[in-house]
């Protein structure tokens, strides 16, 4: 036994010596005088070294590992409720929340009224704050000096003094500036470039687009585009006018003159004026054919209204414009729409059937008429009635 354990087992020891002295009647001596009769105690130190009596000389023995905790079984969770398994608040209690929120949204709304008198009652109570005199004195000036530049602007600076006319081959300049009803002298800030383009649109037929544009100080530029006229179209009194492909009307030509352009016919200009639209009527549907001799339809082989022939004929030009050949092609005969022949030169009559695919029809021609040699001459069928293909017919 270690000395360590007989220090324990003297410290569990009951002691005997309090109840003997409790029966005997002896007083309890002082705590100086009891220290003083106490026996010295024993040296409790433990001696060091390996001679230290009542040392275990027997191995130890290996120290357990600890027992692992055991695992409390876990707590079985209750199946989720299903939406009608659930308790349903009482019609009661819905209807006092519902309540509850309404007048909470209402006195939000009382609350934000009331902020919104007040900003504006303090808005009119509080007066606009001065401007600083400096910067009020600064402002008068740059407005004053703006309004001066205006003034001097249109009564002494940017007049016009100089007009320049570009793109004019049928119309002079002087023409042209007539036209515009631009003056010299006249204020540049003043001037109305879309009022003087409109001018010269109406008054002369031939100009197809105009730009305006202003140089400073003096200048103004007018640019103009204008129409390559290649068709000629009768009226009803067998005057020849000249047209572009969309219809314009320009002005009267001989009929010398109208044999350079290619012809329409089949109908007539009803009521034409220079810079008019066309208006397609009916009349003697008459015209010259490339031999020289003259051709009439008769009042029965027509077929279609006039409106419906003159917009054929013009989608005919328009698919023309498109092409290398626009001016190979002599005479367009819209007198039946649903024959509608067209005259290449003197060597091909050109038979486009029907007012349907028109500009397919006028593309086909074009690659047709390109694998043909320049000796050949005949009717080329372009109905496509049969394969969708061309037909080639030699004289």
């Amino acid at each position: 036994m270690d000395w360590d354990e007989q220090e324990r087992r003297r410290r569990r020891r009951p002691p005997e010596a309090e109840p003997q002295r409790r029966q005997t009647g002896q007083s309890r001596q002082p705590r100086q005088d009891r220290r003083e009769s106490r026996p010295p105690e024993p040296d409790r130190r433990r001696p060091q070294g390996p001679d230290r009596p009542g040392r275990r000389t027997e191995p130890r023995r290996e120290a357990r590992s600890p027992r692992p905790p055991e695992r409390k079984p876990e707590r079985e969770r209750k199946p989720a409720r299903k939406p009608e398994q659930r308790a349903r608040r009482p019609a009661v209690d819905q209807e006092a929340a519902k309540r509850a929120r309404e007048a909470r949204r209402r006195q939000a709304e009382q609350k934000n009224r009331e902020a919104a008198r007040k900003r504006r009652e303090h808005a009119r109570r509080t007066p606009p704050k001065a401007l600083p005199r400096r910067k009020l004195l600064w402002k008068l000036l740059t407005t004053a000096a703006v309004v001066v530049a205006l003034l001097l602007g249109l009564t002494i600076f940017f007049k016009v003094q100089n007009v320049t006319v570009t793109g004019n081959e049928k119309y002079t300049a002087e023409r042209i500036l007539a036209a515009s009803g631009v003056e010299l002298g006249e204020n540049l800030l003043t001037f109305g470039k879309s009022r003087a383009a409109g001018r010269i649109l109406a008054e002369l037929p031939y100009v197809d687009q105009v730009q305006i544009g202003i140089k400073l100080p003096n200048t103004v530029h007018i640019d103009i585009v204008e129409l390559e006229v290649t068709y000629a179209i009768r009226s009803a009194g067998g005057e020849w006018w000249l047209m572009d492909c969309g219809g314009k009307l320009l002005e009267t030509v001989e009929e010398a003159e109208a044999t350079k352009h290619t012809q329409v016919l089949g109908i007539y200009a009803e009521s034409p004026s220079p810079g008019g639209a066309l208006v397609a009527g009916e009349g003697s549907h008459s015209g010259t054919a490339p031999t020289g001799e003259e051709t009439e339809a008769p009042e029965t082989e027509l077929r279609g209204s006039a409106a419906e022939r003159g917009r054929a004929a013009l989608e005919i030009l328009k698919a023309l414009e498109e092409t290398e050949h626009m001016g190979d092609v002599t005479t367009v005969d819209v007198s039946s729409l649903y024959d509608i022949q067209l005259w290449y030169g003197k060597q091909y009559q050109i038979l486009l059937g029907g007012a349907t695919e028109l500009t397919y029809k006028i593309r086909y021609m074009t690659q047709a008429v390109a694998t043909l040699a320049d000796y050949q001459s005949g009717v080329l069928d372009l109905t496509l009635e049969q394969d969708r293909k061309a037909i080639f017919t030699p004289w």
